[in-house]
């Protein structure tokens, strides 16, 4: 249905990949079609190299991580990584991680998504992405994590 006459626009807002979209990832969908960012969990952790890298060094780096996280790699380029991860309760998690270019360099933007509600704040998801920075931290020492979602707010702001 329409909206009626003088009646406001509604927006609504969600980062997800097309990957995402195309595997049934973008969460539910409301009357309008659009998807509702309260049914989808998505942890999003930035790691800063304490060395310029070049892109295809960052998502390699990632491999010891996904390695111990027991992903599924299903797509990869130089400068992208999606990956399946099996949870708990038979919860299907999707990892992707991106290189971005900032004003003061590159970083590695990694996104840890499931359709568990984040309502209740999404526990099993938040467990998955606390090992996720534990190991990031661990296993790709060159990387300092500079902004997490969890801890920071839902986005990162600045250059």
């Amino acid at each position: 249905m329409g909206r009626p006459t003088g009646a406001p626009l509604k927006q609504k807002c969600l980062f997800f990949s097309r990957s995402a979209q195309h595997r049934g990832w973008g969460g539910a969908r409301g009357e309008d079609g659009l998807s509702t960012p309260a049914s989808m969990a998505r942890y999003l952790l930035v790691l800063k190299p304490r060395t310029p890298l070049d892109t295809t060094a960052l998502i390699a780096g990632l491999d010891p991580m996904l390695t111990e996280l027991e992903a599924e790699i299903d797509h990869r380029t130089p400068a992208h990584l999606s990956a399946m991860l099996s949870g708990a309760e038979n919860l299907r998690l999707q990892l992707f991680a991106d290189v971005q270019s900032k004003l003061d360099g590159r970083v590695l933007e990694v996104v840890l998504m499931s359709r568990e509600a984040m309502g209740r704040g999404a526990p099993l998801t938040r467990e998955r992405f606390e090992r996720m920075v534990q190991l990031a931290v661990d296993t790709m020492p060159h990387l300092t994590p500079v902004f997490r979602s969890d801890r920071d707010g839902p986005m990162p702001f600045g250059p």
